[in-house]
């Protein structure tokens, strides 16, 4: 027989998550947004191609199923980032390491395969199996907000309403 506490927990949890639909995250989140760009920091759930510009190709299917050509994925189909990309109404996220035929207008993707928390200053074995950990990842933000600022303030680019 089931403790009576592990009761209250799990009717407490169905509760919780019966009422998310409700809550006023959620509503609002279902109102109307606008979005101008997505900035995504991550790992190999959200990695558009991150790992495999910076490294080689990822190993079949890599998106082949979906987009028709391999996609530098580590799945085949489409990630969380993109049904979040589809919602908002924005693009697809071009990943921040692939930049041939990118375009960052609407944001950029600077996850990785791989890639954790822990800092550099670490060994490849303590830290994962990328190089770029979510620090430089921050890094890679920064230089990217520099730049564009550095274009727009030329007049190369339109005013980006994210910075």
């Amino acid at each position: 027989m089931e403790p009576r506490h592990s009761r209250h927990i799990t009717l407490g949890l169905f509760i919780w998550m019966a009422s998310l639909p409700f809550s006023p995250i959620m509503l609002a989140a279902a109102s109307s947004c606008d979005f101008p760009a997505i900035f995504n920091f991550g790992d190999s759930i959200s990695d558009t191609g991150g790992l495999s510009a910076a490294f080689g190709q990822a190993p079949s299917p890599n998106g082949e199923t979906y987009f028709h050509h391999p996609a530098g994925r580590y799945s085949d189909g489409r990630l969380v980032i993109d049904f979040i990309a589809e919602s908002l109404g924005v693009p697809y996220l071009s990943a921040y390491l692939d930049s041939v035929g990118s375009n960052f207008s609407h944001g950029a993707n600077f996850a990785t395969a791989g890639s954790t928390i822990r800092p550099q200053n670490t060994t490849q074995s303590q830290s994962g199996y990328s190089p770029i950990s979510l620090n430089v990842q921050s890094v890679q933000y920064s230089d990217f907000k520099k730049r564009s600022q550095i274009i727009r303030s030329q007049g190369v680019i339109n005013p980006i309403p994210y910075f």
